[in-house]
């Protein structure tokens, strides 16, 4: 879902000034010299795609739904892969699409001081748009100095295992419950890789998800969450749930790109939902869009199921909301506006859920459209709501990137690619101090 590289490109930029006031977004009205015009208008759409062809297909069927509603608009998709990286350099440069789609894990943060963002207050001032079926947690989650500057569409917990039957039954290995506990997940892992048949216990939807590992084990990345103060990632359960993570790695159970060393990925081999959706891992960590693409790339090749990430003690479940805004920079800012109520109003949301791509903690998506769909896997609604209920986002701070990001995701490659495993509470105590010097929380 996301690379190292534009954690530190977010956070060279944040240093080097380069990035600009948080609300970037012109004070005019939407009404002056933004009218809803019948002309021929071209939006652009920056998403980032997580699901693969059957994602995309399904956006571009978004996009042509629009334009029949709107004969007058072309709808252009622009995805991206490395999505920071490349998003962000095209905000400095005034050239990124119409409407950006981003989360409270990929990138809001970073846009938002780079003033990607239109403030969307006075549009819906104007429609008299309704607020009301939002939970205020949830618009608060992209909301910079009271200005709202993104519509959520989803929130996702990445809480889903997705595991393969298979392999469980050849192993003997009994298939999990939502109710296990970290050493029992630990433990199948280890009972389903195969070191000779290059067949490993687990994987992660990207590296740096060992953020959402330290979540699981209780870990508290700051003193709060939604007003942080303190960096706090070396605290109880923090370096616990690095070592076993290593631990994992240095075994060849753990299949990604960290663990090539240890041979946790031969040349040629892919890590995460595809290597999952190959037969040749036991277990994926991810969230429900994952769901499409497997089922689309595993081709019916083996049986799999789902369930939830332990949750024991003060463990949390990492998550991100996600959403669209208007560029700040778009010269068809009404015409995008409408593009985003469309994606992110109640219908907007019961399409993504009814295909699989979004969950939504908004009941008439949630229990009405989510849950009662017959898609795989059928304990979507289980999962969703047991990631829901423990769910814990990023900070919303501007610092954030720089301090947090920008200090452990190199520190941690050099640490579990080492040849011999360190300490991780003593380099845990360190970073923190690094963290807190080069950008202090305020």
């Amino acid at each position: 879902m996301k690379a190292t590289s534009w954690r530190r490109a977010a956070a060279a930029a944040l240093a080097a000034g380069l990035l600009v006031a948080a609300c970037g977004g012109s004070s005019e009205s939407p009404a002056a010299g933004n009218e809803l015009t019948t002309d021929p208008v071209t939006l652009t759409i920056q998403i980032f795609n997580a699901g693969g062809q059957a994602e995309l297909e399904y956006r571009q069927a978004q996009a042509a739904d629009f334009t029949a509603l709107h004969p007058n608009v072309t709808v252009e998709l622009v995805q991206s892969g490395n999505y920071i990286d490349t998003v962000l350099p095209q905000i400095a440069a005034g050239t990124v699409g119409d409407v950006i789609w981003t989360d409270t894990d990929t990138g809001f943060t970073q846009f938002a001081v780079a003033g990607a963002f239109e403030p969307l207050d006075s549009f819906i001032a104007a429609d008299g748009y309704d607020l009301s079926p939002y939970p205020s947690a949830l618009l608060k989650s992209f909301q910079v100095d009271g200005a709202q500057l993104v519509m959520p569409n989803s929130v996702l917990p990445f809480n889903f295992v997705y595991y393969n039957k298979d392999i469980f039954t050849a192993a003997g290995v009994a298939e999990p419950t939502s109710d296990w506990s970290i050493a029992e997940f630990i433990d199948a892992a280890r009972k389903t890789a195969d070191k000779g048949s290059k067949r490993y216990g687990l994987t992660l939807a990207w590296n740096e998800q060992y953020v959402a590992w330290m979540r699981m084990y209780g870990c508290e990345l700051s003193n709060d969450d939604s007003a942080a103060t303190e960096y706090t990632y070396n605290g109880a359960g923090c370096a616990d749930a690095m070592k076993a993570l290593d631990d994992l790695s240095r075994e060849a159970v753990l299949n990604w790109s960290l663990g090539a060393g240890f041979g946790g990925l031969p040349e040629g081999d892919k890590a995460g939902e595809q290597n999952f959706s190959a037969g040749n891992v036991a277990m994926l960590i991810s969230g429900t869009w994952e769901s499409p693409a497997i089922i689309e790339n595993s081709a019916g090749a083996f049986e799999w199921g789902a369930v939830s990430v332990p949750v024991e003690g003060n463990g949390k479940i990492q998550g991100a909301a996600s959403g669209f805004g208007v560029s700040s920079t778009s010269k068809n800012k009404a015409w995008a506006w409408e593009y985003v109520k469309f994606l992110t109003d109640i219908e907007g949301q019961k399409s993504d859920a009814t295909a699989g791509y979004n969950s939504s903690p908004i009941s008439a998506v949630l229990d009405d459209v989510y849950c009662k769909s017959e898609a795989l896997p059928l304990s979507k609604c289980e999962i969703t709501k047991i990631g829901n209920e423990h769910i814990a986002l990023e900070p919303i701070k501007g610092e954030w990137s720089e301090g947090f990001w920008g200090v452990i995701a190199p520190a941690f490659e050099g640490a579990i690619t080492a040849k011999t495993q360190g300490d991780w509470q003593a380099l845990l105590d360190d970073l923190v101090q690094q963290s807190t010097a080069a950008a202090p929380l305020q």
